[in-house]
C-alpha cells in the first residue's frame, strides 16, 4: 500500500470468504502476467453490503527501489479512485498485488502494511505464468493475514 497515513472508510468484516467477479479475478491475473518481473497493484472495488469483489482498478507500483519484490501503490491515484467513489455505492474493499516468482502468501512487508479488515488478494506469477490466487484478511492493522477462501461468483 501507499503511504496514505488514513483510511477513507474501513469496509464491513468479512463473514470467511471472499467472493469475486470472474472478470475481476481475470484482469488481476492478467495484470500480473502483464507486470512480471515486477509486482503490479492495484484497488479492489465492491460493494461492502454484498462482500463481493466487483471490479479492480490497477494503479502504478511507485517503488523505485525494488519493484521486483515491494509494491507501493501510488497515494495519488489511491485517492483519485476513492473520490470516484464516493457518490456512489461501491467502496475500496481491499488490494491485489502480484509476487513474481515467489507463493501468492503475504511477506513480513505485507503482513506490516496492511490495514485491518481490508482484504487483500495475491497472485503468484511463476516465469510470467499467473499461477495460485490466495485471498487474505487482515485481523488487526499490521496483521496478522488470515487466508480466506476465495469464491467466484
Amino acid at each position: 500500500m501507499g503511504g496514505i497515513s488514513e483510511r477513507a472508510s474501513p469496509p464491513d468484516p468479512h463473514g470467511g470468504e471472499v467472493k469475486i467477479r470472474q472478470d475481476a479475478l481475470e484482469k488481476i491475473r492478467s495484470h500480473g502476467a502483464e507486470g512480471f518481473p515486477y509486482e503490479i497493484c492495484g484497488l479492489l472495488i465492491g460493494r461492502p453490503s454484498e462482500n463481493l469483489i466487483t471490479e479492480v482498478r490497477p494503479v502504478r507500483n511507485v517503488e523505485m527501489q525494488n519493484p521486483e519484490v515491494r509494491y507501493l501503490i501510488d497515494d495519488k491515484e489511491d485517492m483519485r479512485i476513492r473520490k470516484e467513489l464516493y457518490k456512489s455505492d461501491l467502496d475500496v474493499l481491499g488490494y491485489y498485488h502480484s509476487h513474481p516468482n515467489h507463493p501468492a502468501q503475504p511477506s513480513i512487508f505485507d503482513t506490516e502494511r496492511s490495514w485491518e479488515s481490508y482484504v487483500y488478494v495475491i497472485v503468484s506469477v511463476q516465469d510470467g505464468r499467473p499461477a495460485d490466487v490466495n485471498a487474505f484478511i487482515a485481523q488487526n492493522d499490521r496483521g496478522p493475514m488470515v487466508l480466506e477462501p476465495l469464491e467466484v461468483a
